[in-house]
This record gives C-alpha cells, structure tokens and sequence, in this order.
C-alpha cells in the first residue's frame, strides 16, 4: 500500500504512526496472497482478535464515566447496541475506510470494501494498531482517545434516551442477511424551538423508504424509524417465505 494512502488515514485518526506496518496489516484482508514476489504480507485477522478485546475494554469504561446511574445489566445491553458489526461498520464508512483496505482480487470483485462484516473487522484491526504502536506513549490513553472521539455521536447525552432494544442493529443484521446491503437514515425535518426540537428520521434500504421515525433526538427518530422498517422487512419476509 502506497505510503501517502496510509498516512492520509493515519490522519483520519489523528495519530501519527511509529510503526506503519502495524496499520498496513490492519487493512489487509486475508483475501491478499500472503507472499508477493518473496514477501510476506501478513492480514489483519489476529488485529482484529485484540481489537475487539480493546474495544470491549475501552467502551465500557466510556460508558460508566458518561452514565453513572447505568447497573451492570443496563452498561453491559449498552455496550453491546455499540459493539457489533452494525455499527463498527458504520463508523468505519464514516472514515471512508474501505477505500483503504488491500483486497484480493476475489473480494474486490465482489465489492469487499462495503461489506459490513470486512468493514467491522477491519476496523477492530485498525484499533489494536493504534493501542500496539503508542503502547510506549501510554496506549491505552491515546486509543481512548480515539475510539471516544468515534463513538461520540453514537452515545446519547443521558441514559433516559439509551433504547435497551436496539432496533438499528437488529434491522441491519436482518438486512444484510436478505439484501446484502447496508441502511441508510436521512433527516426528512424537524420542527420546533432548539431547546424542544423534534426530529423525523426515514431509513432507505436500496435506495427504497422503509419507515418514518420522530423523536427529540436523530438517534431517537432513527430507532423508530428503524423498528417501523424493521417490522415491514419481517412482514415481507415471511410472506415471501
């Protein structure tokens, strides 16, 4: 991978790599031959494993210092509405990162870089780089930095608007498993005074409105719209079963 391409993501998290290899590995799909003209190019699949340890660690400590009133059973739902393929890959398209990743050519035929589970992956793998390459430096600290900096939008601003059931997540894994394809939410309004706006969400699954959502937040308006679509997909699903 070009050297420009890595540095202009290593931007994108804010961090400036010591060890470059380490994020290079990162976007490396196991598609990619592992020797190319004698070299050995390893993948990100053990990144990921460390990844998704650093993740479970950083976000949940993230989660106990912004909602203290939050039980171990309310942090530990939480944290799963955040740690899953969903949206790891969402995060990971708002960062353009599938235009960074090294695929084979099998997978790039096959549009690999919108796959939601390639995206998650490689996203976990990106975290374990950025924890590995600052560990001198405080890693920890500088990786929470990071995935803070990524979940930020993610998390509402008070528990009393933390949805147990995360509809989002669950019309997602049911959309990919049917269409192989991703949600998309846009803001159709919003009316009302600042300090009592009221938003509508409508989520687009190929291109096609699936269902309308309002709430005093987009996260909020985004889950019932998300539920309604939700509700629809399995309706159309069993009858075409």
């Amino acid at each position: 991978m070009p050297t420009n391409d890595l540095n202009r993501f290593a931007r994108l998290l804010g961090h400036r790599f010591r060890h470059p290899e380490l994020l290079e590995q990162a976007l490396t799909h196991k598609s990619v031959p592992s020797e190319v003209d004698g070299e050995l190019r390893p993948n990100n699949e053990r990144l990921e494993f460390l990844g998704d340890a650093v993740l479970d660690l950083l976000v949940s400590e993230l989660l106990m210092e912004r909602f203290p009133d939050l039980d171990e059973g309310g942090l530990s739902k939480f944290r799963a509405s955040l740690v899953n393929e969903a949206l790891l890959s969402r995060i990971a398209i708002r960062l353009d990162l599938g235009m960074f990743l090294r695929l084979g050519r099998g997978e790039e035929m096959t549009g690999g870089r919108k796959k939601p589970s390639l995206l998650a992956d490689a996203l976990e793998a990106v975290i374990a780089a950025l924890y590995l390459d600052s560990r001198s430096e405080g890693g920890v600290e500088k990786t929470a930095q990071v995935v803070e900096q990524l979940f930020d939008e993610e998390l509402p601003r008070d528990s009393s608007a933390f949805i147990s059931r995360d509809y989002k997540s669950e019309l997602q894994e049911l959309v990919q498993k049917l269409l192989s394809t991703l949600c998309l939410y846009e803001l159709v309004g919003e009316e009302g005074p600042d300090h009592e706006k009221e938003f509508e969400m409508a989520v687009l699954i190929n291109n096609q409105e699936y269902g309308r959502g309002k709430g005093t937040s987009k996260k909020e308006a985004s889950q019932v719209a998300a539920q309604s679509a939700l509700e629809q997909l399995q309706q159309e699903s069993s009858q075409a079963g």
